[in-house]
């Protein structure tokens, strides 16, 4: 007998391998965190826009002030921020200086007042209480000192909006060496410097000091002899100054007056 033998025919479907490898490559990148991919990363210039530097704009300018001589003007450009409260500026003069104005647009309008004290030291802007910008530039106006020292040199003050601060800054050039119109010898004694001549219509002269009196001081600097008088005033008093004098009169009077030099 025979038996009947059912043979089964497989059948088999080939798929690409190469197909199936980029297939799951995807499938498995997309299953990935966004991190895990990004392991190259091209940084690519994003320009933006600066931001704003906190604090008032510094002065515009530096002037150069004679001394003596006319006053001159510093700028300070508005922030054009707006504040809440009260608005108050604040200026003060740099040393040797003083302030003779402070222009802002406010005071035309009416809408603040500014006060100078006496001696041009500070002066001081208040506007009306509640909202307020700073939209427009303050010019201050400043005046060199006869006070100065002879040599040329920078001088910082302030300049502050609501609290904050900038330096107010001037140069104050070299100036002139002053003189007070006499020739002087040692008094007997170290006691101080004995006026020998004066130059008529000269600043001794003007203020009545005589030949025989005797110099004690000069700009608050004791003298006790010539050359003391000579280092009082060389190289520190300038062409224009006003200091104190001290002087005796033969007849023992001691007398102090204010003398310009020139």
């Amino acid at each position: 007998m025979h038996r009947r033998t059912r043979t089964r025919t497989r059948t088999r479907i080939r798929t690409p391998r190469l197909l199936l490898g980029v297939t799951a490559a995807a499938l498995i990148a997309g299953a990935m965190p966004v991190a895990a991919q990004a392991h190259t990363t091209i940084n690519t210039p994003v320009h933006q826009a600066a931001l704003p530097s906190l604090g008032i704009p510094p002065q515009q300018n530096v002037p150069e002030l004679d001394a003596p001589g006319e006053p001159k003007t510093i700028t300070y450009s508005p922030d054009n921020r707006a504040r809440r409260g009260p608005g108050t500026f604040t200026v003060t003069a740099p040393a040797h200086t003083r302030i003779t104005a402070l222009d802002m647009r406010c005071i035309s309008n009416g809408r603040c007042s500014v006060a100078i004290a006496a001696d041009g030291s500070t002066a001081t802007a208040r506007l009306r209480p509640g909202r307020w910008t700073y939209s427009s530039p303050v010019q201050v106006h400043v005046q060199a000192l006869t006070d100065a020292p002879l040599n040329r040199a920078e001088y910082t003050g302030t300049f502050d909006v609501a609290g904050e601060t900038q330096p107010l800054t001037v140069v104050i050039t070299e100036g002139k060496q002053g003189g007070l119109g006499l020739t002087s010898k040692d008094a007997p004694g170290g006691k101080g410097a004995l006026v020998a001549t004066t130059v008529p219509g000269g600043p001794a002269d003007t203020v009545g000091i005589r030949v025989g009196d005797t110099i004690t001081s000069v700009n608050n600097t004791p003298v006790t002899n010539a050359a003391e008088l000579r280092a009082a005033r060389i190289g520190k008093l300038r062409s224009g100054a006003t200091v104190p004098l001290t002087y005796r009169q033969p007849n023992g009077t001691t007398r102090t007056t204010e003398v310009t030099l020139t």
